[in-house]
């Protein structure tokens, strides 16, 4: 299965503030019964349960997971990869312009 959350991806190139969408390709495998005692014993096993809350619910930020195609989600991200440069660019309104630092 693959689920996308949408503007949680990686930095797009030469925008680190407009981000891509981050995709989850999830295989999950259950078996079809277990038996109350073996059930006791994977609690005794593994460590306490992940869903439990640990800060408030008006701290946490909620994503949705959602289908998305990637390649739909690549294309449309693309006028996102093509501008953005500003904020790589030199500052050339500061100094003097035309003038060269001369070292002896």
């Amino acid at each position: 299965m693959m689920k996308a959350v949408k503007d949680e991806g990686m930095p797009t190139y030469r925008n680190p503030f407009v981000h891509g969408n981050l995709f989850l390709i999830l295989t999950i495998e259950f078996p079809n019964k277990l038996e109350p005692a073996t059930q006791q014993q994977l609690r005794g096993l593994l460590p306490p349960a992940l869903n439990v809350p640990t800060v408030s619910a008006d701290d946490a930020e909620v994503h949705a997971a959602v289908d998305m195609d990637p390649v739909e989600s690549f294309n449309a991200n693309k006028v996102h990869m093509q501008s953005g440069a500003e904020a790589y660019d030199e500052d050339e309104d500061e100094g003097s312009q035309g003038m060269q630092c001369r070292q002896m």
